[in-house]
């Protein structure tokens, strides 16, 4: 049996690792593509906001179809439908009317995305024992990081070198892409996924009403502790996460006025925190309590407010890029190991049947938290730039308060 799950959760991994970094150099060069045919950052920005959207709002779908449907079928007919949206968006490159089609193109990607999580998610239980979960999500985890890190590197190497001289030098970037997908879909053919004895029927509107009713009743009346950590995650990411994707590259660009260079150097350094931050909680999943979990939240919380007081005290630039960076890599680190441990106990205490509508209300908290937190610090950080410290010293008191919150809720986790 050890030898059996090893095996499926191999081949689990090997296709996921081919299919996110698949996923995320064909997002990365449709983006790249979006630029240079508009190139209004305003029409860009406004395309993907609407990428965040579908994950949200396809949640009951989702979760029905990961606890109701064979999941390696899922998986592979996802893979699927990656390599022929690429092999389309190659031919679109030929339309007239190519921006049109790209978009419809990028929204239907984020549809595709939106499925893919909830049901990798709600698999990793089924192949490996409890005890081991901490340490699987942490190598999807390191692999998902990965890809973000390869993928637009890559993509961008390779998006300059074949549009030297045409955009339509693009549609080899779209083919490569295909082709990944379909080494994806192959290997996870070989994958074997126990059964969960749960009753499979005919996708309909009433089965779906039913299903998220039973979901939403299982999370607010047996597992409500779930649900609090469920919700504790999406107002950490609410308050974390746009620090990391709009407030380090806005500071260091707009307010220090620094070079991109040193934009760049933050970005890794902070990516490599993350991948860091994998292995750690992997080598900790037996030895740390989750209980402690909140301490790990004070800990970002306090590397916020010391960036908070190098603005306060008017530091010299390059030491509140010093700063930024030390708390940047905090932050990545802690939030990994953090997410990892938080998501392994929710697996934990999740019978297997309900693990998708679980996994999906887990991803649509987590979506929609994201959006809303970059556009409301993108507005404070904009109105506010010469106040920020008082921006991330309110942050830092939050962060603290909502990991008081969370004490309790994750010693019963």
């Amino acid at each position: 049996m050890s030898k059996r799950s090893n095996r499926n959760f191999l081949f689990l991994i090997i296709g996921q690792a081919v299919s996110l970094f698949g996923t995320v150099l064909l997002r990365f060069t449709v983006s790249l593509l979006i630029l240079d045919l508009t190139g209004s950052a305003a029409l860009f920005g406004m395309i993907t906001a609407i990428g965040y959207l579908p994950p949200v709002f396809l949640s009951p779908v989702v979760g029905f179809l990961a606890d109701r449907k064979n999941k390696k079928n899922l998986m592979v007919g996802l893979d699927g439908m990656y390599g022929l949206l690429a092999v389309c968006l190659a031919l679109a490159m030929r339309l007239p009317h190519t921006l049109a089609g790209i978009t419809v193109a990028m929204v239907v990607l984020s549809i595709l995305s939106s499925f893919e999580t909830p049901i990798v998610q709600s698999t990793i239980p089924l192949l490996q024992a409890k005890d081991n979960l901490v340490k699987a999500n942490a190598i999807v985890s390191q692999i998902n990081m990965a890809a973000q890190l390869a993928g637009p590197l890559l993509a961008g190497v390779c998006y300059g070198i074949v549009t030297r001289s045409d955009l339509m030098g693009v549609q080899s970037i779209f083919l490569g892409c295909a082709i990944c997908f379909c080494l994806a879909a192959f290997v996870e053919l070989w994958i074997e996924i126990p059964i969960v004895s749960i009753r499979r029927e005919t996708l309909s509107m009433r089965l779906l009403r039913q299903d998220y009713r039973e979901g939403i009743r299982f999370l607010t009346k047996e597992r409500t502790h779930v649900l609090g950590a469920i919700l504790l995650n999406a107002a950490f990411v609410l308050l974390i996460q746009p620090f990391i994707t709009t407030g380090a590259p806005f500071i260091i660009s707009v307010v220090l006025e620094l070079s991109a260079a040193l934009n760049g150097c933050a970005q890794a350094f902070m990516g490599a925190a993350g991948l860091i931050g994998g292995i750690i909680a992997g080598s900790l999943s037996s030895r740390f309590p989750l209980s402690q979990t909140y301490r790990l939240f004070w800990i970002m919380g306090a590397a916020i407010a010391l960036l908070g007081m190098a603005f306060l005290l008017r530091a010299t630039a390059y030491v509140t890029y010093m700063i930024l960076v030390l708390a940047g890599v905090v932050i990545f680190m802690f939030a990994s190991i953090a997410g990892i441990l938080i998501l392994s106990a929710i697996q934990q205490n999740v019978p297997d049947q309900m693990l998708g509508r679980t996994m999906s209300f887990y991803t649509a908290a987590v979506n929609a938290a994201f959006p809303t937190g970059i556009w409301l610090y993108g507005y404070l950080y904009d109105k506010l730039i010469n106040y920020l410290f008082a921006v991330l010293l309110a942050t830092a008191v939050l962060i603290f308060a909502v990991g008081k919150m969370g004490k309790q809720i994750y010693k019963h986790l």
